[in-house]
């Protein structure tokens, strides 16, 4: 009977294990700083995974001081979304940006549907800074789901910084 309940105590151990490995790098924002030998400068890729077919991805390369953010809502691309440009908004700690994009449709992966703007200048250094100081949460309406991408602010700090980076 002891080696019973050992064994029960030792399935739960491994399963709880496996469990929190499962979730590792979801609801979290991560940084990816890689050099580019073609641009010469660097590309940043901060990403938060919401599941394992959704997320939002931010995308830096110091050569070009611009940002692609690219929100990806769970759901299979279809062709009827071709030409379509969604209107995209931003939010940082539900405090609305002043930065309202038009962007694009497209597909990554297993044929998720995207959508992404290309931000630069004025715009990219106002979302950066937004970013990097979010306490509570980021929001991007991205035009072509019927409720907008919300993640925590988990991660932004250190993300945030390598965004700044990218943009200097």
């Amino acid at each position: 009977m002891k080696n019973v309940a050992i064994r029960i105590a030792t399935s739960f151990l491994v399963a709880g294990v496996f469990m929190d490995t499962a979730h590792a790098g979801f609801g979290s924002w991560s940084a990816d700083v890689e050099a580019d030998p073609f641009s010469g400068g660097n590309n940043v890729t901060v990403s938060y995974m919401s599941s394992l077919r959704s997320g939002a991805a931010i995308l830096c390369d110091s050569a070009t001081k611009e940002l692609t953010v690219r929100v990806i809502p769970g759901f299979v691309y279809d062709i009827r979304m071709v030409g379509f440009d969604p209107e995209m908004k931003f939010a940082i700690d539900s405090k609305k940006l002043e930065i309202d994009a038009v962007g694009k449709t497209g597909s990554v992966g297993d044929n998720l549907a995207i959508a992404e703007t290309v931000l630069t200048g004025d715009d990219a250094k106002a979302f950066v800074h937004a970013f990097a100081s979010a306490k509570k949460q980021v929001a991007v309406k991205d035009g072509i789901s019927t409720k907008p991408f919300i993640g925590t602010a988990t991660g932004s700090t250190a993300a945030g910084k390598a965004l700044l980076d990218c943009l200097k």
